[in-house]
């Protein structure tokens, strides 16, 4: 196929591989993403991620695999050739350029004209909403605002691709809400494709089409963020997505065997062995003793504003249970009580990690 054939994917990631001597830092990452989508790169410290990006960039050369936009082979491309506009986490401006000069630095390297460098200067501190400070030196600047420079210095320079490395890590937990609103308006209204890394679950599904849980080295999942919360491949998926309650069973016939004696039957086919039962806080509620499903005893309970957290003690193990802030009194800790949740809230993972 030619260079820019509309069916294939924007960027291409074929068996992505990165080594430092023995050790494996990404091992076969393939990965498709399609023009204009946001996608993220989700994992823990040290799954590979950050240096997926770089290999994207073109900062890291590859151990093996290929890197391709709209077909176009990108591996031995040098960074500055591959039209790609970066956002660091230390969002690496220049201290001693006003705004507008650390945005202006990308387009005076490639040598485009004054007249229209100001232009698209100032056309790029309008879409991050701080023309009125282009004077200004990032000292003098908040930390959401030193964040919307280095957007707008990556995206001046009219990019195909956007990458963003942990872009937001640096915020406090009102204004990185406040900027993901921001850029996610910003990327949807300029239709850039977007691959971000990120450690934060809350982030990547509040931003993403659809997310890539890496765990070392290897992608484990990628699907939507409702998806791939509500659908998880395996147990780490399961847990790193959020909170949940992963419980090992036994399944025979189509029906799961849990401690406690107590037997489930999942919705679908289910294959005999041992599995994990995963049930998500949310989806487990606490009712009067001898009710439910389950017995349990309130080991602790802690308040966070528009909902309780519930630990609680069962034949199951552990649970862990969200209960929505209502008029109504939460139960103490100590007090008995059953446990309920509804049959299609129970998802069946593959017993143990790979």
């Amino acid at each position: 196929m030619e260079p820019g054939d509309r069916t294939l994917s924007f960027l291409q990631l074929r068996a992505l591989e990165c080594r430092y001597g023995d050790v494996t830092a990404v091992d076969g990452v393939s990965l498709s993403v399609e023009r204009g989508e946001f996608v993220s790169l989700l994992g823990p410290s040290g799954c590979g991620k950050t240096t997926t990006l770089q290999m994207i960039a073109g900062f890291v050369a590859p151990s093996g695999g290929s890197v391709a936009i709209e077909g176009a082979d990108l591996t031995r491309v040098r960074p500055n050739r591959r039209g790609v506009g970066i956002v660091f986490q230390s969002y690496a401006l220049f201290p001693h350029m006003t705004v507008a000069g650390n945005v202006a630095f990308g387009l005076e390297m490639r040598r485009v004209p004054k007249a229209q460098r100001q232009e698209r200067v100032a056309r790029a501190l309008e879409q991050v909403h701080l023309g009125h400070l282009a004077t200004r030196y990032p000292r003098q600047l908040s930390g959401g605002q030193q964040q919307r420079v280095a957007l707008a210095r990556a995206l001046v320079i009219e990019p195909r691709l956007l990458l963003l490395d942990e872009p937001m890590s640096n915020l406090d937990a009102k204004l990185r809400e406040d900027m993901q609103l921001e850029l996610r308006r910003l990327q949807r209204a300029l239709g850039i494709t977007t691959v971000m890394v990120t450690h934060d679950q809350n982030e990547a599904m509040a931003m993403s089409d659809r997310i890539a849980v890496m765990r070392a080295g290897r992608i484990v999942q990628v699907d939507t963020p409702r998806a791939a919360y509500e659908h998880p491949a395996d147990d780490f998926a399961s847990t790193f997505l959020g909170k949940s309650n992963n419980v090992p069973g036994r399944a025979a016939g189509g029906v799961i065997e849990l401690p406690g004696g107590l037997r489930v039957t999942p919705e679908g086919a289910v294959p005999d062995g041992d599995v994990l039962c995963s049930l998500r806080p949310e989806k487990l509620w606490v009712t009067q003793a001898d009710a439910g499903q389950i017995q349990a005893t309130i080991r602790s309970r802690l308040f966070l504003g528009n909902h309780w957290l519930f630990q609680l003690t069962s034949d199951l193990g552990e649970l862990l249970v969200y209960q929505q802030n209502t008029n109504h009194a939460p139960p103490e800790e100590g007090d008995a009580v059953g446990v309920d949740w509804h049959p299609s809230s129970l998802r069946v993972l593959p017993a143990g990690r790979p």
